[in-house]
């Protein structure tokens, strides 16, 4: 590490810490086109996905010996009141940093056979959780249709722990033509509730050959997929379940579902 890119920061009130905490902000974060990492898992996780990290802070030397020969990155020695004032938790990590936002094309995607779609979900917690298990069971892609949670918002990040690198995710907003092309490629197969209208029409999930290209979409727990998902489906698929549960937390279904599919290999 030479000198040149090796900075001390002991003020709250330094021009770089106020940037680094703007990034807080969905709308400074895609002004900017860039996001920001806590904890060594979430910083091992960029690298080994080639996400360009642009500045590093840290407590202590040793907190960046896995880091110390990247080029092209500022490191800033912090004290803890500056170390508690970027991170966005209240227990904050040894080390963070600011890196370069990964870019993610829909023709890219949709070459990919396995793809997931989200509607909606507005739990950073449970995107986070959904991404982990996806890159765990196979999952090529995330596709956000509609109002969903920012993907690179730091909680989802951490709920990634890490992973969130290891797949593309990008947002298709709420254009039905959207879908209409992806429909051309990957049959799209809806879960549902295994009740009502749709629950009537699904498969057990347990009990159906998948085809080789497709889109699992999944709705938020509030409200399920939306119509306009379910109006273009070519499959509906749901999970039995006993004791008259109503339904399950959808980070946890997703990952029961992404198992069971890739069991199925």
């Amino acid at each position: 590490m030479s000198e040149n890119n090796f900075f001390e920061i002991t003020s709250l009130n330094n021009e770089t810490v106020k940037n680094v905490v703007k990034l807080q902000q969905k709308k400074y974060r895609k002004e900017c086109g860039l996001i920001f990492l806590e904890g060594e898992k979430s910083l091992t996780g960029a690298l080994e996905a080639n996400v360009k990290l642009k500045s590093i802070f840290y407590l202590d030397e040793k907190n960046i010996s896995a880091f110390k020969n990247l080029s092209g990155v500022d490191f800033y020695k912090v004290n803890e009141k500056v170390m508690d004032k970027i991170a966005t938790v209240k227990t904050a990590s040894n080390i963070a940093a600011v890196a370069l936002e990964p870019k993610y094309f829909l023709d890219e995607i949709l070459k990919y056979d396995k793809l997931v779609l989200l509607d909606n979900i507005k739990d950073a917690g449970n995107l986070g959780t959904i991404i982990r298990s996806a890159c765990a069971f196979g999952v090529d892609g995330i596709l956000l249709y509609g109002q969903c949670v920012d993907e690179f918002s730091s909680k989802v990040i951490r709920s990634s722990a890490g992973n969130i690198f290891k797949l593309p995710i990008i947002h298709i907003g709420e254009d039905i033509s959207v879908m209409q092309k992806i429909k051309k490629t990957h049959k799209i197969i809806s879960t549902v509730a295994p009740f009502g209208e749709f629950g009537k029409k699904a498969h057990d999930c347990q009990k159906i050959e998948y085809p080789k290209k497709y889109v699992l979409a999944l709705g938020s727990e509030a409200n399920g997929l939306c119509k306009e998902i379910l109006k273009i489906s070519d499959l509906f698929v749901t999970l039995k379940n006993e004791n008259n549960v109503e339904s399950l937390n959808l980070a946890v279904f997703a990952g029961i579902i992404f198992y069971i599919i890739n069991s199925k290999k």
